[in-house]
């Protein structure tokens, strides 16, 4: 975990600043003119297919305008997370199909907490968490790849085992790496427990409740698990069919644009 790279400074201050719900785009044009290359990949990010815009945006001003503080916030978190663990690598086809998951559990979980009206902070940090919930597992195939890659083959044949070997190999699963992770870079409280917790028997109590619902409902669908939802998922997330067949067109329409954007 000491070996892993900082989120950038640009970054962790927006993070604060998006918690403080203070902020005024005059602080985040400010703060983004100090670290030009990252200004480039987010305004490149926000112009891909994948955040629809009707126009493309040539400054930061003109992106928090259109998509919101807490968008950007969560694009400058994807575009930092690539970074702190690619450095410069090409990445594997067994890392890019992990990055893939994330993105496509980010706009699941973005996708129905809107749906669900729980309000734009709230489906802002479910697609944070989505985006998070399994970089647990890129850090550890990066660090361990002859130990942690035949695990994944876990996921498709007996995902009901993948935590479980996690375990009896490394002494934790991802869902704990994972939370350190976070909690390494300071990310909100609300966030380290949601990402601690996307595997539990069941959904906790707290603010981190509805991002671990979300999560957990974003997996079912990159999973294409059709078991019957968990009783206290169901009574959280009851989308109509038309819903949820628009938030998985939208997502699943537009990730391959936004991994290309952000792998090459």
């Amino acid at each position: 975990m000491k070996t892993l790279q900082p989120l950038p400074q640009t970054v962790s201050r927006l993070m604060e600043i998006a918690e403080s719900e203070t902020a005024t785009i005059e602080q985040l044009e400010s703060l983004f003119g100090a670290d030009p290359v990252l200004c480039g990949k987010i305004l490149q990010v926000a112009n891909s297919a994948y955040y629809g815009l009707a126009r493309q945006v040539s400054s930061i001003r003109s992106a928090i305008m259109l998509l919101g503080v807490y968008t950007i916030r969560g694009i400058a978190l994807s575009v930092a997370m690539v970074s702190a663990l690619r450095v410069g690598r090409t990445v594997s086809e067994a890392e890019r199909r992990l990055w893939r998951h994330a993105l496509a559990c980010a706009g699941y979980a973005h996708g129905i907490a809107r749906a669900s009206r729980w309000g734009v902070r709230m489906a802002e940090d479910a697609y944070i968490t989505g985006l998070l919930h399994d970089i647990g597992s890129l850090l550890l195939l990066m660090r361990f790849p002859t130990q942690y890659r035949p695990l994944l083959d876990l996921i498709d044949q007996a995902p009901e085992q993948f935590s479980e070997q996690e375990i009896h190999t490394f002494g934790c699963d991802h869902a704990d790496v994972g939370a350190m992770i976070a909690e390494h870079w300071r990310l909100p409280e609300r966030i380290v427990q949601a990402i601690a917790h996307h595997h539990a028997p069941f959904l906790p109590e707290g603010d981190h409740r509805l991002l671990v619902a979300a999560v957990m409902q974003a997996d079912r669908w990159d999973f294409e698990q059709v078991s019957p939802v968990p009783g206290e998922l169901g009574s959280l997330i009851r989308l109509t069919d038309e819903a949820t067949a628009s938030i998985r067109q939208r997502v699943e329409g537009n990730l391959e644009s936004l991994c290309q954007v952000l792998f090459g």
